[in-house]
């Protein structure tokens, strides 16, 4: 199985604040993605921090995948493309990885 945990650093852009941005994303991602794209077992995402995090982010998607064709699979769905679209509105900044067990 893969973990592909992503997080972003977001601005105020398009009459939001990057708050409100984070939670229109978390929102728009959890309606249009899971049980929609099948190379996507789960999907978590969040814009709640704990004061021991130490990278500057707004914003973290962390989801799980068959393998790593799986996980290819999912990065050129339609769906998951027109989300990153999107996103790409507010965030200044990404950071990924990708890990297996």
């Amino acid at each position: 199985m893969v973990h592909h945990i992503v997080w972003w650093t977001l601005q105020d852009a398009q009459g939001k604040t990057a708050k409100e941005a984070g939670e229109y994303l978390v929102k728009l991602a959890m309606e249009k993605m899971p049980g929609k794209i099948d190379a996507l077992l789960s999907l978590e995402m969040t814009t709640n921090f704990a004061k021991t995090t130490t990278e500057d982010v707004q914003l973290l998607l962390h989801s799980t995948h068959k393998d790593e064709a799986a996980l290819a699979e999912y990065a050129g769905h339609p769906i998951h493309v027109a989300f990153g679209t999107e996103l790409k509105k507010y965030a200044t900044s990404r950071r990924a990885i990708d890990y297996i067990i």
